[in-house]
């Protein structure tokens, strides 16, 4: 089976606010990020693979 194509934002955005994250500066910045890290756990061989 192939790997993640992409990010839940949902998922992204709940674990953020239950660590009290900079919510503003982590909406704008997760889909200018969200190729870079799908990008760098390609190149780990799929080890979240089921």
């Amino acid at each position: 089976m192939g790997g993640p194509f992409a990010l839940d934002f949902s998922a992204v955005l709940a674990v953020g606010g239950a660590q009290n994250a900079d919510m503003k500066l982590l909406s704008d910045l997760l889909p200018q990020i969200e190729g870079l890290i799908l990008t760098t756990f390609d190149k780990e061989d799929g080890i979240a693979e089921t």
